[in-house]
């Protein structure tokens, strides 16, 4: 299995306005156009709220379920059932029970329907519901070293009632991935020209940093420690510089009161204290990043931190670059 996790932005949460309404016309007209411009809006909120619902599987229960799958491929033998190799211990990550596959669930069948995605949504629910129990018995299983008293009978049985769900699972997962990033971009799209067309200028900027943020990591994903030297400095460097641009006046911008008001319903600018200390994190890091990647004191420090005790202990990263945004993504979308 390749695996190509990334993290997702929703732009489009829909701060509403009422775009429909016209003073020149009389009281009757004018409660028609609001009633159908929030019929409009209702219809695009249940559209908004089933595709966060995948996104929310892509985010969080798709790593999680990974990294199990990462473990039994590393441990177990697919044939057999039994350890790959003996071993004092022996680890296996369950997964928990997941809010965010019940919720698809219950969803799923509404309206609107996301064809695409709806697709993958019964072979998800399904196969995550049927491995998720055996692998919490595998995982105490391994954790209790009951393997001991049954020459790993109940290892075999478990695994290949895991098996299967699990590869499933994955499947679609791995799907869903693309599925998601293009209908990210066409919201994405269409959001900001809405924002920019409505003097939204706070949503405009709050959007355009994530765009850039997301222009900014993508070839993060692709690389490793040993491969900075093929990073593209002058792009890299552009969409940072543009992030920050947009971030300055994002900023500018929610010190007016009536617009952070009207756009985003707030009264003042505190809910930003941590939405702004992630962005700059996210740009310390990043031009951590830029300055390790062209100097090779630095450079081979952190390549000698990583091959003793792993990237999470570097100083410096393309890892830590990933999280980072990851964590501005996260706050972004708070301030939804």
């Amino acid at each position: 299995m390749k695996t190509i996790k990334k993290t997702f932005a929703i732009i489009l949460a829909l701060t509403l306005f009422q775009s429909c309404k016209d003073t020149n016309n009389s009281k009757g007209t004018e409660t028609n156009a609001n009633t159908s411009s929030n019929i409009e809006i209702d219809e695009k909120q249940a559209y908004i709220n089933k595709y966060n619902a995948y996104i929310a599987i892509w985010n969080d229960v798709s790593p999680r379920v990974e990294r199990s799958y990462n473990s039994l491929y590393n441990i177990i033998n697919d044939k057999t059932g039994n350890p790959l190799k003996e071993s004092e211990k022996y680890y296996i990550p369950a997964v928990p029970e997941s809010s965010a596959i019940d919720y698809l669930e219950r969803i799923l069948n509404e309206k609107p329907e996301i064809p695409e995605l709806d697709k993958l949504g019964p072979d998800i629910i399904k196969s995550y519901k049927a491995f998720r129990e055996p692998l919490q018995q595998l995982s105490d299983y391994y954790k209790l070293q009951s393997y001991l008293d049954d020459d790993f009978e109940k290892s075999r049985e478990l695994y290949f009632k895991i098996r299967g769900p699990i590869k499933n699972f994955i499947k679609a997962s791995d799907a869903l991935g693309p599925i998601l990033q293009e209908i990210d971009n066409k919201l994405s799209t269409e959001a900001l020209v809405e924002y920019k067309e409505n003097n939204q200028l706070l949503l405009y900027n709050k959007g355009m940093i994530i765009n850039s943020l997301k222009k900014h990591t993508a070839p993060l994903y692709e690389i490793n420690y040993q491969e900075y030297d093929q990073l593209d400095l002058e792009t890299y460097d552009q969409n940072l510089k543009e992030l920050i641009a947009h971030y300055n006046a994002f900023k500018k911008l929610a010190n007016d009161k009536d617009r952070l008001k009207r756009e985003m319903n707030i009264s003042r600018p505190s809910p930003f204290i941590i939405y702004y200390m992630d962005i700059d994190n996210y740009i310390k890091a990043s031009r951590e990043l830029r300055e390790l990647s062209r100097n090779p004191k630095k450079y081979k420090a952190m390549k000698n931190t990583t091959e003793s005790m792993g990237i999470g202990f570097a100083s410096a990263s393309h890892e830590k670059v990933t999280k980072a945004a990851e964590k501005v993504i996260n706050s972004s979308n708070s301030l939804n």
